[in-house]
């Protein structure tokens, strides 16, 4: 089903929502690209890839204005997290 890094990825989304006193609860949709499209009750939270040679990651960072960010380590794109848990 999911990659260590993803794996990895989805279980700092938790702790990163639990600690923000947010619902944890999350629906992830594998997109044909293998990439992760992730939502909450709340709405769109963003999109991650994490298989292949190229990596992305998908934020909002207003309500009509998403960033990517591009060929990253895990590590920074756990810290991209905190966008995803403002829009939750």
């Amino acid at each position: 089903m999911f990659t260590e890094d993803e794996k990895r990825f989805l279980d700092a989304l938790e702790a990163a929502l639990v600690a923000a006193r947010k619902s944890p609860a999350v629906h992830i949709t594998r997109m044909a690209d293998k990439a992760l499209s992730v939502r909450s009750r709340h709405g769109y939270l963003g999109k991650i890839k994490l298989q292949g040679r190229k990596t992305w990651m998908q934020y909002m960072t207003s309500l009509y204005n998403a960033e990517v960010a591009e060929n990253r380590p895990l590590e920074e794109y756990i810290q991209l997290l905190k966008y995803w848990v403002r829009a939750a």
